[in-house]
């Protein structure tokens, strides 16, 4: 017997929107103890290669800047991992992220950004969870799924 799931249309979000569809998916997990160490070790101008300055900015004033630092990097690793490079072509500092509070969002740079626009990808859906001792990361890459009218 068919499901009903595969006879129905994909999912939209709006009835006179077009459809979205999931391009990638990256997920990492970060020890914010482990980031520390890192982040001790080296210099400013060496962090600045994995960090943008606003990265480095928003950390440092944060209440707790190990479990800051632990979630812009996690998110800068799913973020390749959804990007299907796993940030081998990307220089860290490319992807720049902005966690204000709750809300997780990223602004590419130099070759995400091209990577982005070869996979059409228009949106990201980014989430961060405290597990315990450690910073989960999700990244969702999203796209526009063009109309057949």
């Amino acid at each position: 017997m068919q499901s009903q799931c595969l006879k129905e249309k994909p999912f939209c979000f709006l009835a006179h929107h077009p459809c979205f569809e999931v391009k990638g998916l990256g997920i990492d997990l970060v020890s914010p103890t482990r980031i520390a160490r890192l982040i001790e070790r080296y210099a400013d101008s060496s962090l600045g290669l994995l960090f943008t300055l606003n990265e480095l900015q928003y950390c440092r004033l944060a209440s707790d800047p190990n479990w800051a630092y632990a979630v812009c990097f996690g998110a800068k690793e799913a973020i390749g991992k959804a990007l299907a490079t796993g940030l081998a072509e990307i220089d860290w500092n490319e992807i720049e992220t902005n966690p204000n509070g709750q809300q997780l969002t990223v602004c590419l740079h130099g070759q995400a950004r091209v990577r982005a626009q070869k996979l059409n990808i228009q949106r990201w859906f980014l989430n961060w969870w405290h597990l315990e001792a450690y910073v989960l990361v999700h990244a969702v890459a999203i796209g526009i799924v063009k109309s057949e009218e």
